[in-house]
């Protein structure tokens, strides 16, 4: 309920806000090894990629005024250490209600780029969870829904939901 989601915003909020270091050096390590920048060897599943992926981070790069490197491999890119700094001051600049979704939403998607993206506008709720799960999304396209993982998907996507329209309000 309107309540429930509002005492939890506000719980976490205050979390975050008395442990805003500790927290934003965790977002930046975990940048580190963010969901987009692991690209699949699959042909029809890159070029979804490509369509989804590729244009938040282009966007990305242009807000942290860096370079931001993927893979196909398994190895963490080091070129992206690079980003460790940029990425601090991003973080740094925020409200703790920003900083909050964003923390929140990273979680969820397993991507402190596109919970940037929510945080800032760029995607929506709906994109947003598109985005994060875009292989689990087709893969149940190709191999049929799994009941399990689909119920676990919804629920996530309610819960971006929700961060969204926890930033809208006052």
């Amino acid at each position: 309920s309107e309540v429930f989601m509002s005492d939890k915003f506000t719980e976490a909020q205050r979390e975050i806000s008395a442990n805003r270091k500790e927290i934003i050096e965790k977002l930046v390590r975990f940048a580190l090894t963010d969901a987009l920048l692991f690209w699949s060897h699959n042909d029809e599943l890159s070029r979804r990629q490509e369509k989804l992926w590729m244009p938040v981070i282009i966007w990305a790069r242009k807000l942290l005024h860096t370079e931001i490197v993927t893979t196909d491999g398994l190895d963490v890119p080091k070129e992206n250490e690079k980003i460790v700094d940029e990425l601090k001051v991003f973080l740094e600049k925020l409200s703790d209600k920003k900083l909050t979704a964003l923390y929140l939403a990273a979680l969820d998607m397993r991507s402190v780029i596109l919970a940037m993206a929510l945080v800032q506008g760029r995607l929506d709720a709906e994109e947003a969870y598109k985005a994060a799960w875009l292989e689990e999304l087709w893969q149940a396209e190709k191999g049929g829904i799994d009941p399990e993982a689909e119920s676990k998907r919804l629920e996530q996507k309610k819960e971006l939901q929700e961060i969204e329209a926890f930033l809208k309000r006052d």
